[in-house]
Order: C-alpha cells, then structure tokens, then sequence
C-alpha cells in the first residue's frame, strides 16, 4: 500500500486478489496464526441461498483459492473467527455468522459444519419470523463469550460454551446497529439509529453511559474500540462523511474528525499492533489508514490511501498477519501488505 493520496499501489508491495462467483458483503480474517492468508467471504444475493467460502493462500502457486464452501441462509451480516491469543490451540476453529439467528460453524479437513444456530428467545416468543442481527462482537478476554445487535433494540450477550444468554437488554430506542467488546471483561458499546453511542457493564446493567452524539441526529452504523489505546472509540454515521473519534473520558463531543475527500465510510478497524492507527473502507473504492496520533487536531490528511477502483464495503487488519490488511468489495477480496 503506497503512502502517498490517491495511489494506485506499488508492484514492489505484495498484493493477492481473489475474486467471487457472486455479490459479496462480509469478511473475515482467521486469527490463529499458524493459519497464515487465511478468511472468510459471504456472499449478499438477494434471496434466502447464500454462500459462505473459507480462503487460503496457496503458496506454490501464490494465489488465494477457496479450500471449503457451505450454504447459507440469507446473506451473512456478518463473519468473525474465534479470538486466539495462544492458549487456544487444539480447540475447534470456529466461525461465526449472523442472519436472523447466531450461528458457530466448525472449519476442519476442508469441511464446514454447522454447530450451533442460536435464536434470540425474547424475539422467539413474540413472533415467529426472528428479527435480523445487524452484528457481532466476540470477547478478546473471554471467549466463550459473543454479544449480538439487533434491529428489535436489543443486545444480547451469549455464553457460547453454555449456548446461554448471559444477558439481554434493550439497549438503544431504536434499531441497534453495532456492538463491539472492550478489553475489560464486563464492559461493550453499542451504536444505533437514534444516533448514540452507549458503553454498558454487565455487573450493573440498571443502567448506560451515552458518551456520544451524533449532531445533527443520524444514525450511527459502525463503531471500533481500540484494543490497545482502550479510551478511543470510532464510529461513522449514515450519509455522512469520514469517521468521528471519540474519547470515552472526554463524553459528548468528538475528539477528531477524519475525512478524505468527503468520502463515506462502510467499515473500520483498528490496527491490532498499534494504538494509533485506523483502517477504514469507503465507498469511493479507497482502502485508507489514519494515524491518530495527532488527535485533537482535525487530521484533513491519512497515512496512506490506496484506490481499489471499486467501493470498500469491508476492511480488516487480521492480529494474526499485521504486515498485511484485507479490502473486501463485491466481487473480489484484495490482500495487501501495508
């Protein structure tokens, strides 16, 4: 990824595309590290038989090819990989994806096996047709642990060993979008359409801290926590350019705003070896890196910026291969080393 706006890229970096059969929308990057190039892709057709393909790099012949595929029941909001942070080898290497219900997927032998689908059971008992998850976050700390977001208001937090829920709450007055977990076991954020960003602890769920909002109202769709700088969250409102950082001990007003060519933003992602650094995709078709280390100040001007010629709707920037980052479009997923 070339550092210089607007670049196309250099042949002296390594790059990888692997493109898709069908219109695809999730992604996802296997946190295990001895997996090396290895994600998930699920396709967005618009009807109820979806796909999800498991990708590996073939290093003989240096291309990405698909090692395993399974159907899928409507488009996959999202895609996530169980968190790894060494202790976890000989367990089964999971995959997650969320439709109208939450569903574990074990990836062996160039298999895919559905384990578990789990259904919101407040949502179960009032109607029949489950309302969709918008999203998912998996604990980093605990990781039988996987809170989920929904468009019925709630967030719901499951204990994945148990297939329990933990906790369900109404979290927001309208749709919930986003969820994301910190490092600190207990606490999660939540981003929605009335235009809040909440930050919840699990020991004390009477009640939430609003720490932002959007103004003029607009729904907020995406937010990131920094796993290493833990008092900066991002986040991107709907028609609105850039992203908004927040600082969780300065509430209520924006510590920076980064925009790039008054782009909107589809997906961020914090750099898992650097507390400064943000990934965003957008739907100019730019793959762009802040450094926010400068924040306060309003930064006019990213790190790097690489133009994919196709809109971004997915960013990812895997802890198992930092040298590299993932740029998801509809048709291909393109692999650079940044």
């Amino acid at each position: 990824m070339e550092g210089s706006q607007g670049s196309q890229g250099s042949t002296s970096h390594v790059r990888h595309d692997y493109d898709t059969k069908w219109p695809a929308y999730s992604l996802a990057w296997s946190c295990r590290p001895e997996a090396g190039f290895r994600f998930a892709v699920g396709s967005c057709i618009e009807e109820t038989k979806n796909f999800i393909q498991i990708v590996e790099l073939n290093e003989e012949k240096s291309t990405l090819e698909c090692v395993a595929e399974t159907e899928h029941s409507f488009p996959p909001t999202k895609l996530l990989w169980r968190p790894d942070n060494g202790s976890d080898s000989g367990k089964q290497d999971l995959l997650a994806s969320s439709t109208t219900t939450l569903n574990l997927w074990k990836v062996e032998d160039g298999q895919m096996k559905c384990v578990a689908k789990l259904a919101n059971t407040r949502a179960q008992k009032q109607s029949t047709n489950l309302p969709p998850l918008t999203s998912f976050d998996w604990s980093s700390v605990s990781h039988h642990k996987l809170g989920a977001s929904s468009v019925d208001t709630t967030c719901t937090i499951w204990n994945l060993e148990k297939q329990k829920i933990e906790t369900q709450l109404i979290a927001h007055d309208k749709a919930v979008y986003d969820i994301a977990f910190s490092h600190v076991d207990s606490l999660f954020a939540s981003v929605g359409a009335d235009g809040s960003v909440r930050v919840f602890d699990q020991r004390n769920l009477d009640h939430s801290t609003i720490i932002y909002e959007s103004s003029p109202p607009s729904p907020l769709l995406r937010l990131a926590w920094n796993k290493i700088n833990t008092n900066h969250i991002a986040t991107i409102a709907m028609d609105a350019p850039g992203v908004n950082l927040i600082d969780i001990r300065r509430p209520s007003v924006a510590l920076a705003a980064l925009s790039y060519n008054d782009s909107c933003v589809n997906s961020i992602t914090w750099a898992p070896h650097s507390r400064n650094h943000l990934l965003c995709g957008t739907d100019d078709g730019f793959g762009i890196v802040w450094d926010t280390a400068e924040a306060p100040a309003k930064l006019d001007s990213p790190l790097l910026a690489y133009d994919c010629g196709s809109e971004v709707y997915q960013a990812q920037w895997p802890a198992s291969q930092p040298d590299y980052v993932a740029l998801g479009m509809a048709h291909q997923v393109r692999v650079l080393q940044v």
